[in-house]
């Protein structure tokens, strides 16, 4: 009798690096993480409070599939005011996780056979999603010497009869890339040009250094731009698995019924959490923002003078670290590396392909550590 077999869609689905080193990383003494990419601090204390309370007040039943209308229409009207765009309610889904609405947006435009073009470098989650989907991946290039932007002409080239969405991350995962308003606004035109949907994770949109985020919404394609967010990042919620999807006034409805097989609803406990976030004092936005700059500043100072360092980033709270000198691999390199100087980082190849001389460091942990995880890394390269 043969034996039972998983689907191929799931057993084939792409693997990711992080979750290898991180294990081989967990449990030895005096390790300096560099791999992890989420803020070191904790949820701001009012926050937590303002969730217990709706907790003991009974908010600890399901909610509608598309969350609760209040943090609806919260989401809608933070966003209407800071792109100066009509968004209504019914065009935001809540989800778990950024991840959620990610998985969302992919299942909403693709259709199993379909294109959609992915950032290389990018989070490997981007090419798993639409794998799941059936649907086909397909990278496009950002380059270290045009400070790892995607160039629109590379997309252009791309783009097939069989396209669907292009699918762009700014700040980006792992680059810490921010797009300026025109190479954004390229990209739209190419969207309208084409008649494809752009999907845009903007989920470290309050994490930007210098000129500030430009998001795709506004741009004159509102009818076919999927914007996904959430709370992780920028008010440092990642347990609280709360993200959020903003899609064009008629894919609302089927991206919240979408929810129903896949989550039901996010956590109660959570969106009232969320609430609380965008509503209540925004002191610790910009409190974490400067923290995320200063430490930025450190991981270019450690690596400058050297050609170790393809560009500054400009966003989020990573940076690539150029590694081909040593002459191997991202994931030997960072194997070796992690069990010869007791230090994480992540190998670059889970990025994609043009990755595989890099590896990614996150500065999310204390300042002294920082300094002396990337010492090691350069002393290890240049050695």
């Amino acid at each position: 009798m043969t034996p039972p077999t998983p689907a191929l869609r799931a057993s084939s689905m792409p693997k990711s690096a992080i979750r290898e080193i991180m294990a081989l990383a967990a449990g030895r003494s005096g390790m300096i993480h560099l791999e992890v990419g989420e803020p070191e601090f904790s949820t701001p204390g009012h926050i937590i409070e303002g969730a217990l309370q709706a907790a003991r007040e009974g908010w600890t039943k399901y909610t509608p599939n598309a969350g609760i209308p209040s943090l609806r229409a919260l989401i809608a009207e933070r966003y209407a005011k800071s792109r100066n765009i009509q968004i209504t309610p019914d065009q935001v889904t809540v989800t778990v996780g950024a991840i959620g609405a990610l998985f969302t947006a992919v299942m909403v435009v693709a259709d199993p056979g379909d294109e959609v073009l992915i950032p290389d470098p990018g989070w490997p989650n981007y090419e798993s999603i639409v794998h799941l989907a059936a649907a086909k991946p397909v990278r496009y290039l950002q380059r270290g010497e045009n400070g790892f932007l995607p160039r629109p002409e590379d997309l252009k080239r791309l783009i097939t009869p069989a396209t669907r969405a292009i699918l762009v991350n700014s700040p980006g995962n792992p680059t810490g890339a921010v797009f300026p308003g025109e190479l954004v606004q390229a990209i739209a035109d190419l969207a309208r040009e084409h008649g494809i949907f752009v999907i845009s994770d903007e989920i470290y949109e309050d994490i930007v250094f210098e000129d500030g985020h430009v998001s795709f919404s506004g741009r004159g394609i509102d009818d076919r731009t999927l914007i996904v967010s959430g709370v992780s990042k920028t008010y440092a919620m990642t347990g609280w698995r709360l993200g959020y999807l903003i899609a064009p006034p008629e894919l609302g409805s089927i991206c919240a019924a979408l929810q129903e097989p896949i989550i039901s609803s996010a956590p109660t406990v959570s969106q009232k959490a969320s609430e609380i976030a965008l509503s209540g004092p925004q002191a610790c936005v910009e409190e974490f923002r400067s923290i995320f700059r200063r430490r930025r500043d450190i991981f270019v100072e450690e690596f400058k003078g050297s050609d170790l360092l393809p560009s500054v980033p400009d966003g989020a709270f990573y940076g690539l670290i150029d590694i081909e000198r040593k002459g191997m691999g991202s994931l030997d390199f960072a194997k070796s590396f992690l069990l010869e100087k007791n230090v994480a980082v992540v190998p670059g190849e889970t990025f994609g392909p043009s990755c595989d001389r890099f590896v990614r460091v996150a500065f999310t942990i204390g300042d002294d550590d920082l300094r002396e995880g990337l010492r090691r890394l350069r002393d290890y390269i240049l050695a």
